[in-house]
């Protein structure tokens, strides 16, 4: 795909501010000095070698018993920099850990809090003064930052969407969201946040207790999509006949077929489709996957 020039105006582009977005503003990290990319290797729970300019990939801060500090999204610039976007609400936890964690390396944290970032799709788009990486998370798509003004600038002749569409175009792409699905304290395969584990780099902060789990190939609560005939406000709270507490699901968005589709966490027991649940005020709620974003672990894979 060719790259639309901002100049004759974005036709046809969608894009959604991630900061109108439940939990969805972020902070840029930048970060410089010659052992940038060895230092985030060994901390991020993603591949950060394999990081190609132009790209943006899910990762993981975690502590050492493998669980979520706070996702990260890793920036390859095109210029090939690496820089981190974190959500605001845990940068200030993460950028503590990431500085603790730098003894003899030559790198450096600059916190910047005056960029904005906003999601394109379906085609990127080239603007001066804003950066477009192709990405899978937080969803499908473009994510463009630069100086507030550069990406209001960029995006002024796009659609904007609400963030029901976005969460309905999350849903189907199976991508969990900061603050909904996933959260601190949980194993990245518990929310659906395989994406943002390599398996295979070596060591990482956190990566013991997510190895024994790759090789035992089992967490008990796992993502799927659900449906429901109404679509609820907010968070709702799911159990099962034989499970009280059979998990909840935090992601809603109307249904064009009727209803809502939705992104819960459910306990695996519950993990097949045309299993019902049921929640309180809204009736009955269908599973309509399998476990999405998991780890079957090495005896599970084929």
């Amino acid at each position: 795909m060719t790259p639309l020039q901002s100049s004759a105006g974005p036709q046809g582009l969608t894009f959604v501010r991630l900061a109108a977005l439940p939990h969805g503003r972020r902070i840029l990290l930048r970060l410089s000095g010659a052992d940038v990319r060895r230092f985030l290797q060994g901390i991020l729970s993603a591949d950060v070698e394999a990081a190609r300019p132009g790209h943006a990939l899910p990762a993981a801060i975690l502590t050492v018993k493998g669980k979520l500090v706070t996702e990260a999204i890793l920036l390859a610039c095109g210029d090939g920099s690496l820089h981190l976007a974190l959500p605001a609400e845990a940068a200030d936890e993460a950028i503590a850990l990431l500085d603790r964690h730098i003894i003899m390396d030559d790198v450096a944290l600059a916190r910047a809090e005056d960029v904005e970032f906003a999601m394109v799709w379906p085609e990127p788009l080239v603007a001066a003064g804003v950066e477009c990486l192709a990405t899978q998370y937080p969803g499908p798509g473009w994510l463009v930052f630069g100086a507030p003004a550069a990406v209001a600038a960029a995006v002024a002749s796009a659609a904007e969407a609400s963030p029901a569409t976005w969460d309905a175009r999350r849903i189907e792409a199976a991508a969990p969201g900061w603050g909904r699905e996933i959260t601190p304290g949980t194993f990245p395969p518990e929310v659906g946040f395989v994406a943002a584990v390599s398996y295979d780099k070596g060591c990482f902060m956190g990566q013991e207790p997510l190895a024994r789990i790759h090789a035992r190939g089992q967490v008990n609560r796992v993502l799927v999509r659900v449906h429901a005939g109404t679509c609820p406000e907010g968070p709702v709270e799911l159990a099962a006949s034989d499970r009280p507490q059979a998990g909840h699901a935090a992601t809603w968005a109307p249904d064009p077929s009727g209803g809502a589709s939705g992104l819960a966490i459910v306990h695996r027991s519950a993990a097949s489709p045309g299993t019902v649940l049921s929640a309180a005020g809204i009736g009955p709620v269908e599973v309509r996957s399998g476990p999405l974003g998991d780890d079957p672990g090495v005896k599970g894979r084929k």
